[in-house]
């Protein structure tokens, strides 16, 4: 059993309860009398000798309505401020007019460096023929598309200095497609992949001189999304987003050789499996059931040509996130949010629109949270999702089923969407795009649009995110 469920059965909790409030005190095991302090104001404390630790309340708990737009055209609660950072088709840096910003931006991470900046890379999800080639249409496969040098894709980074200043914008992966999201590395690199039928995974570096970026072939020939590692568990996990039939999938390194602790997998002793859940994701949307994994069929072809029917299907499976013995991953064809104990080897729903969950305790004006794409979560469990077909905002899920916009991007909700959610090392800085819009949120067509917008908090939140390294 997951350590932190020990915790529940000693205080007689309900899982359920636990698994929706480790969304506010995930990872602490002192906090683990946490529900008493939902409604505490009390900070975190860990230096009181012989009583147990303060509960910890969220300070996104305490973040009133939206406002009226800034100057970028942004919602965004009192006290919090945006700036545009990178805007396609124009150069991040003035000085480097040879560099210009990608377009349709889509996930996004952020990796710390050694002299105390950071570095923000942000995948281009623009499309070219592969995406008819993912339909069935003839000669546009992948192959064929790429024999002719027409991948027109890839990851680009954004520098910063400890000051937070702009100071470097650099390609760091070319040569693929269609590049929708993916997971950082705790070596510091940052896995993505291809939404296409018969896309690949990669990992790049987010260091302008960071290696050759690699193909990841036993993750599967799929429509990718995001992934998410667990290192200790010798596993990554990783979704799928294309046709309304996905499955939900994870990586295993099997043997200690195969992935040595605190190193790096052999990628090619990875195996690929999926998610069976027996009793039906209706019963999960309950509460827990048992989950098992089978190997699929992992022989080049795509996994829409291979699906096993024992495999269970959850459609349009976007964000996923490990912390603290679980993984969160959302489904945005019923807006669900999902948990897999990964220990104790059971899948539960802990967000559910169908539960009435409103859009704003603060503002009745506020539709529900739909759409639900891409999550980053803090080292507190606070969780952000951001819509894709929704109301174009970011979005701040509590332990109570609670959501609470922290942003509104300005944009058609049917042409863009709001991506790339990942916070600056210091958790003070959350940045996102805007997928397929110009700077003044008038909407843009594939490959025409995008903007990288950076939010600055009135407070600070706890990430962990790596050392910037090196592929290989």
């Amino acid at each position: 059993m997951n350590r932190l469920l020990k915790n529940v059965e000693r205080s007689g909790l309900s899982r359920r309860t636990f698994l929706r409030t480790l969304l506010f005190s995930a990872g602490s095991v002192a906090t683990a009398s946490w529900l008493a302090g939902c409604n505490s104001s009390s900070s975190s404390s860990s230096g009181s000798s012989g009583g147990s630790a303060a509960p910890r309340r969220s300070p996104f708990a305490s973040i009133g309505p939206l406002q009226a737009a800034d100057d970028n055209g942004v919602q965004l609660p009192a006290g919090f401020s945006s700036r545009v950072i990178a805007v396609f088709n124009e150069p991040p840096i003035p000085d480097n007019p040879g560099f210009l910003w990608h377009s349709d931006p889509d996930g996004g991470a952020v990796f710390r460096t050694d002299d105390g900046g950071w570095i923000y890379v942000s995948n281009s999800e623009v499309r070219d023929s592969t995406t008819g080639g993912a339909a069935g249409l003839p000669g546009t496969s992948r192959e064929h598309v790429e024999a002719l040098g027409l991948l027109r894709g890839g990851v680009s980074a954004l520098r910063f200095d400890a000051a937070g200043n702009l100071v470097d914008a650099y390609p760091v992966q070319r040569d693929t497609t269609t590049n929708c999201s993916g997971g950082v590395t705790p070596w510091g690199t940052w896995i993505n992949g291809e939404e296409i039928m018969d896309g690949y995974m990669f990992e790049c570096s987010p260091l302008r001189d960071g290696g050759t970026p690699l193909r990841l072939d036993r993750f599967g020939r799929k429509a990718h999304e995001m992934a998410a590692l667990d290192p200790e568990g010798r596993a990554i996990y990783h979704t799928e987003d294309m046709a309304g039939d996905e499955r939900f999938y994870r990586t295993i390194f099997p043997t200690e050789t195969s992935w040595p602790a605190g190193d790096r997998p052999d990628w090619q002793q990875g195996v690929l499996q999926v998610l069976v859940v027996d009793d039906g994701i209706d019963a999960a949307r309950k509460g827990p059931v048992p989950i098992r994994w089978i190997d699929a069929i992992d022989d080049g072809r795509p996994q829409s040509d291979v699906y096993q029917s024992e495999t269970t299907v959850f459609a349009g499976n976007e964000g996923c996130w490990f912390l603290s013995g679980f993984v969160f991953f959302s489904t945005k064809s019923d807006d669900n949010i999902w948990a897999i104990d990964t220990v104790g080897g059971t899948i539960e729903s802990i967000y559910n629109p169908e539960d009435g969950p409103v859009g704003s305790p603060v503002d009745p004006d506020e539709p529900p949270m739909a759409g639900v794409d891409n999550i980053a979560m803090t080292l507190d469990g606070e969780m952000i999702v951001v819509e894709d077909g929704g109301d174009m905002r970011a979005m701040v899920l509590l332990p109570d089923r609670t959501t609470i916009p922290l942003l509104r991007l300005p944009g058609d909700p049917n042409v863009t969407e709001v991506t790339g959610p990942a916070f600056s090392p210091d958790g003070r800085r959350l940045y996102v795009a805007n997928q397929r819009a110009l700077r003044n949120g008038l909407p843009a067509g594939f490959g025409t649009g995008g903007v990288i917008y950076e939010i600055t908090l009135p407070f600070s939140v706890r990430v962990d995110a790596p050392l910037a390294g090196r592929v290989g």
